[in-house]
């Protein structure tokens, strides 16, 4: 079955998608709740988030942001274009509460374009684009896999960063 399929009226090969506007206000409006659920370790209900606790490095403003953990070769990760992802570049301890148990870990902010191109095209030979698709929203518009520099490229207009949470 063909897996490559041309999109029409684009003038990018590799597109990511946005969340769309509803889908944001959504998640504003449930974040409180989807919080309350993941520390209370409801299972159902918060399948895949995560809290992501941690001090911002300008501001000491104290952060707990609802967010889809994903794994990266066996690395738990969260892929993220939020701003709040630049407090922990060059690394930083936070904590991470899953289903209900807190942890400490390390975060390392990958936002190099071209190096999350090269994890992207790994994940997509690895998984498929169907899969990748229904996991980061890449949708391609060309006839053939997408290269490293389109990948790259597309990143690059979304902001993606990819967090990787280590345990300590």
């Amino acid at each position: 079955m063909k897996q490559w399929v041309m999109a029409e009226n684009t003038s990018h090969a590799v597109t990511i998608k946005e969340t769309p506007i509803v889908m944001k206000f959504m998640m504003r409006l449930f974040n409180p709740l989807m919080r309350k659920q993941v520390r209370r370790g409801k299972a159902r209900s918060v399948a895949g988030v995560i809290l992501l606790h941690f001090t911002g490095r300008k501001t000491g403003k104290r952060y707990e942001i609802p967010v889809m953990k994903q794994s990266e070769n066996g690395r738990l990760c969260v892929y993220t274009e939020a701003g709040w992802k630049v407090n922990l570049r060059g690394g930083a301890d936070v904590e991470v509460t899953d289903m209900g148990v807190r942890t400490p870990m390390r975060a390392e902010l990958m936002d190099d374009p071209d190096t999350m191109a090269g994890e992207m095209e790994d994940l997509i030979k690895r998984i498929g684009l169907k899969e990748a698709r229904q996991r980061l929203g890449i949708v391609v518009h060309v006839d053939r896999p997408p290269t490293r520099a389109e990948l790259a490229e597309a990143i690059r207009r979304r902001n993606l960063g990819i967090v990787f949470l280590t345990p300590l």
